[in-house]
């Protein structure tokens, strides 16, 4: 059986407010194995996107291990978490992602330089195309509409090929048509996906289904 692309175990994560500390999540455990399409679905505030940057390396758990092919990211300093990020994983998250005195195609040209796999326009202009989006190339982000750059931040995360991508509301801003499509170009992929919904019919879509619940992941 292949090792999992991600394992999460008995993760926790508390936050501190003003009025004391916040528990987010606790004692969560998740597998997501290579090429898996995995839907996670959860009220507002729950912890999704805190989960997710988990997942990414971008925040520190303060309980349990959180593995990404079998490398615990704990074990890595902040240098090697960013290597293992850049080469392994895709990131498509709420905040922008976007640099934005760069065109959508130098976006995405930077992004393959860093994941140090591929690089060149034309594979640039082929992500871009596979989004829906080459018609925007050498645009801006700020003359991007909010699903233009919802799809160029989508064929930035997809730069380096990665393992695993991990998107949050990655179709939220498209319309119908667009929305399926591009979910469907994603599918069609061998990398493994973990997105954050609120769409029911979306989340219905992918082969796992987990739901933040009670600051625990649960499989729907």
């Amino acid at each position: 059986m292949p090792a999992p692309v991600v394992q999460l175990k008995g993760v926790s994560k508390t936050f501190q407010s003003a009025g004391g500390p916040v528990v987010v999540l606790e004692g969560v455990d998740l597998t997501l194995g290579p090429g898996q399409k995995a839907s996670l679905v959860g009220p507002s505030g729950s912890g999704k996107s805190t989960l997710l940057s988990l997942i990414a390396g971008l925040l520190r758990p303060d309980t349990g291990t959180v593995e990404i092919d079998g490398v615990s990211l704990s074990d890595l300093n902040d240098r090697d978490r960013a290597v293992l990020r850049s080469r392994h994983i895709g990131i498509a998250l709420q905040s922008e992602n976007l640099i934005p005195f760069l065109s959508a195609l130098e976006n995405v040209e930077l992004a393959l330089g860093f994941g140090g796999r591929r690089s060149g326009e034309r594979h640039a202009r082929d992500l871009l195309d596979r989004m829906a989006v080459a018609h925007r190339a050498n645009h801006r982000p700020r003359q991007l509409s909010g699903g233009e750059a919802q799809r160029v931040a989508l064929a930035v995360a997809l730069a380096n090929d990665p393992e695993l991508l991990l998107a949050d509301e990655m179709v939220s801003q498209l319309d119908e048509t667009t929305a399926s499509a591009v979910t469907r170009e994603i599918f069609d992929l061998d990398t493994a996906v973990l997105f954050i919904t609120h769409d029911p019919t979306l989340a219905d879509r992918a082969g796992l289904k987990f739901r933040l619940r009670n600051r625990r992941v649960e499989k729907r």
